[in-house]
């Protein structure tokens, strides 16, 4: 598995994955297709701005690598210490091989290289799935208030 960051270049399959996780899993993000589907090169180019988009690879028999997953990393400019991550998702047959880890572990690391001393996420309402994993991977509820209603807040540290 490889999991690497994607550039502006990359604009269509930063699309094409983020447009399908929205419509695989509408409930688990803030956004939606309807929303997103509209954007034009320019926005997918330069989103998430500043930040990181990263994309997970596995490799198919015959045919390369296909993308499994996918994760962004934000900076806000009034809390630069803290980074997001948004945008999770990983495709229904890599699911259990640990591809969010590797996605996790990405955004950590561009944190960790940017400067910033934790990473902070929001999991949406009756996101069971979402919210063991990343338990697992080191993170803990905090009391922030969400920005989705219902949502529970989590952060870890940059450096475990």
């Amino acid at each position: 598995m490889d999991v690497r960051p994607l550039t502006g270049d990359d604009w269509r399959l930063k699309r094409d994955l983020r447009l399908t996780a929205l419509q695989d899993s509408p409930k688990a993000f803030a956004s939606t297709f309807a929303r997103e589907v509209h954007r034009t090169e320019a926005e997918w180019r330069d989103w998430p701005r500043p930040g990181a988009y990263f994309a997970a690879f596995a490799p198919q028999d015959g045919a390369g690598e296909v993308p499994v997953g996918i994760a962004g990393a934000w900076v806000s400019a009034v809390n630069p210490d803290t980074t997001h991550l948004i945008s999770m998702w990983v495709a229904p047959e890599a699911r259990g091989r640990r591809v969010a880890a590797r996605l996790v572990d990405a955004v950590v690391g561009w944190a960790r290289d940017n400067g910033g001393a934790v990473v902070e996420l929001e999991v949406a309402p009756g996101n069971d799935a979402a919210m063991a994993a990343y338990l697992r991977y080191g993170f803990t509820v905090v009391d922030r208030e969400p920005y989705t209603p219902g949502g529970t807040v989590l952060q870890r540290p940059v450096t475990p």
